[in-house]
């Protein structure tokens, strides 16, 4: 099984309105640019976070790839956001306390993306190549559960950033191989690209 970690593209600050473009112009750009890569690996299943700045970004990739765009909140960001909107510190430097309310504790975030795994685990089959838009904090997430690492490791991770992994199980080398990290596709890069694809059929 190949996995594909997608975050989601450049959006606009404020809160999540699902009647509202929340990506900005460059991060449609960004979008499409992934898309159209991810197109070119023929995914079998889309899959996405349910908040909208993440759906809208699948909504895109559908577009591109043909495939429909399935809802999943276990690839929501973790929620650490105060009700009285105090400043809070990051959730794995704070994971032995209990969270403020209306937060999500790291062990929580923890538990609910090791469940998402853990799923695509036991249905993988070789020829899947499945595609999750999500946010930065489940690629934190997802890093510490396949290293096993207790320490914090954050992540570089930009918008509509693409990190590759491919479940072996049985392999002598390890059951997770990790192909990218953080690839990016910008509108020129990717006719860059073509143009090197037309030159050499070309010759």
């Amino acid at each position: 099984m190949h996995l594909y970690l997608l975050r989601h593209a450049e959006d606009r600050d404020g809160k999540d309105d699902p009647h509202q473009d929340l990506l900005t112009e460059r991060g449609r750009r960004q979008a499409h640019a992934a898309a159209h890569w991810l197109a070119e690996r023929r995914p079998t299943e889309l899959r996405t976070s349910v908040l909208p700045r993440a759906r809208q970004t699948a909504d895109i990739v559908a577009a591109h790839t043909g495939l429909a765009a399935r809802e999943d909140p276990r690839l929501n960001e973790i929620v650490w956001a105060s009700s009285e909107g105090a400043l809070l510190p990051h959730p794995r430097e704070d994971r032995h306390y209990p969270p403020p309310p209306g937060a999500e504790s790291w062990h929580v975030f923890m538990t609910r993306v090791a469940t998402c795994m853990s799923e695509l685990c036991h249905q993988a089959s070789e020829d899947q190549r499945i595609v999750l838009v999500t946010h930065s904090g489940f690629f934190d997430a997802v890093n510490e559960l396949l290293c096993g690492g207790a320490d914090r490791i954050e992540l570089l991770v930009a918008h509509a950033g693409i990190t590759h992994w491919q479940y072996r199980p049985g392999d002598s080398g390890g059951a997770w191989l990790l192909h990218q990290h953080n690839v990016i596709f910008t509108s020129q890069s990717l006719m860059d690209r073509e143009s090197m694809s037309t030159a050499e059929l070309s010759t």
